[in-house]
């Protein structure tokens, strides 16, 4: 389900777009002033013109590369037993983190809550610490600096060069985009031709879309999903479906789990698991594509979901992006106490976050992996410039340290208005936004700061993921003109009540959710 044989004669981009209009699939060009993914313009013909590269490369001007390929020669890899060793490459999928290739969590749990150079930089397994780097050509007549004497040497000067490339990449100019396809490597386009059902995220809002949440682990996810579901009230494709006997059902409907206290409204559900491969194929075997049912689609899987949909309905994919440094800690401390969880290891309980970031049980660069679909084996800059043309193209990004923005940004661009109590819902929203969902309160400790030991070893296991989030947070102030049209707190305006005395309900209708009942 990775499709690893990238390569193999596809058509070029300028013939899929041919294609694709033949298909009555429109080609739309990006806004004008939409910040093209460093490291893609440099596939284009007008690379030279834009200029992108050439002031913003992040492999030869920043030398973050050259710096990170010291590595090596202070012998950091091999002196502190990271690598090898412990098996972490071997065994990458035996390590617990990583199961099923592209999932933190075996198929069917419950998710845990909450760039392109010549010179290949690579990484080890999904899991794994980071492989003996090689050290970086010089460009030009530029010779490699004198590596660091110690270990702590290398780290920091790992760490300062993904900040630099961080800063590079929220500097990089804006341009004027081709059409879709064009900015990407051969790899990136067949990749993109994997996401064929998902609009792409410049495209005008049609009320078919399907809203698709990929659901990242703890990066405020929790939130978000109860958001929708319990004050939105709208009703999800999720795991919760296929509760109560619904796994057996034959045709697409919507259910109501029987849960919750009494008197309370229930959330309804489409009866499809779309959080496992195996669901994601139930699924488009019993037709949820063409169903209309499910107002959003919640999942782990961005290349599997893509399945869910056709081109004549399609899926529209956002989520909410955490700083990988901040998200490798919290999902540290929440896996020392998440008995509950499938992935949860007793041995974790008495570690600290050292002895965690040299293990084989931390992720690496899970976020790149995720978004190039490179769930094991090396990682090299073009998977970068891979997965920030996957963002720029196919997401609507929000940002956990944004989440009050990231929501009223998701309801004006997907039109998510009241309709069952306006005044409950406003209430729900705002203590969930303020408190958060499973957020681990209990379990509250100190964290690394940055510039420490601690922070610059999980930095070396998220250089790559360390670049990728610089992107993510340019391209959420770009993103704000898909919704300069749509008016501030769309939730309330023309918004209906019907649970109220007498009940209202909008033009086209809406079926009221089922109260439990005794």
């Amino acid at each position: 389900g990775y499709y690893p044989n990238w390569g193999n004669g596809m058509a070029p981009a300028q013939m899929q777009n041919m294609q694709m209009q033949q298909m009555g699939h429109p080609i739309v060009a990006p806004p004008a002033n939409m910040m093209m993914a460093p490291g893609a313009s440099n596939m284009m013909n007008n690379g030279q013109q834009n200029g992108m590269m050439q002031a913003n490369n992040m492999v030869q001007q920043n030398a973050m590369m050259q710096q990170n390929g010291m590595m090596q020669q202070n012998g950091m890899m091999g002196q502190n037993g990271m690598m090898g060793q412990n098996g972490m490459i071997q065994q990458p999928n035996n390590n617990g983190v990583l199961v099923n290739g592209n999932n933190m969590l075996p198929q069917g749990s419950e998710p845990v809550n909450e760039d392109s150079s010549s010179t290949e930089i690579k990484t080890g397994g999904p899991s794994s610490a980071t492989e003996q780097i090689p050290v970086a050509e010089a460009s030009g007549n530029e010779v490699a600096e004198e590596a660091p004497a110690t270990t702590e040497e290398a780290v920091a000067t790992s760490t300062e060069a993904v900040a630099t490339s961080t800063e590079a990449v929220a500097a990089s100019v804006e341009v004027t985009a081709e059409a879709p396809g064009s900015a990407t490597t051969p790899d990136g386009d067949d990749t993109l031709r994997e996401l064929v059902n998902f609009k792409d995220s410049w495209e005008p809002f049609d009320p078919k879309d399907v809203p698709v949440f990929f659901h990242i682990p703890k990066s405020g996810g929790s939130t978000i999903k109860d958001v929708i579901g319990t004050c939105h009230r709208f009703v999800m494709a999720s795991e919760a479906g296929v509760t109560d006997g619904h796994i057996n059902d034959t045709e697409v409907a919507v259910v109501y789990p029987k849960v919750g206290i009494d008197g309370a409204w229930l959330s309804p559900f489409v009866n499809v698991d779309t959080t496992t491969i195996e669901g994601i194929q139930r699924a488009k075997d019993m037709g949820f594509a063409d169903s209309g049912k499910g107002d959003v689609v919640v999942t782990p899987f961005i290349y599997e979901s893509n399945d869910l949909f056709t081109q004549t309905a399609q899926g529209r994919l956002f989520t909410v992006f955490r700083h990988p440094i901040d998200r490798a800690i919290s999902l540290f401390y929440y896996l020392q106490v998440a008995e509950w969880e499938p992935t949860y290891d007793p041995d974790l309980k008495n570690w600290d976050i050292e002895k965690y970031a040299t293990s084989n049980k931390i992720e690496n660069n899970w976020l790149t992996r995720q978004l190039a679909n490179v769930p094991g084996g090396d990682l090299t800059e073009e998977h970068v410039a891979i997965a920030m043309e996957v963002i720029r193209r196919k997401f609507l990004v929000g940002l956990m340290s944004e989440m009050e923005a990231t929501m009223e940004r998701l309801e004006r661009f997907f039109r998510w208005t009241y309709r069952v109590n306006p005044a409950n819902q406003e209430t729900c929203r705002a203590d969930l936004l303020g408190g958060g969902s499973n957020s681990n309160s209990k379990n509250k400790k100190n964290k690394p700061e940055p510039g420490s030991h601690e922070w610059e070893l999980l930095a070396a296991q998220n250089q790559f993921d360390l670049q990728v989030f610089g992107y993510i947070e340019s391209l959420f102030k770009d993103q704000e003109q898909f919704v300069q049209e749509v008016p501030e707190g769309i939730r309330n305006i023309d918004a209906t009540c019907c649970k109220c005395e007498p009940p209202t309900l909008p033009p086209e209708g809406f079926e009221c959710p089922e109260s439990v009942q005794e």
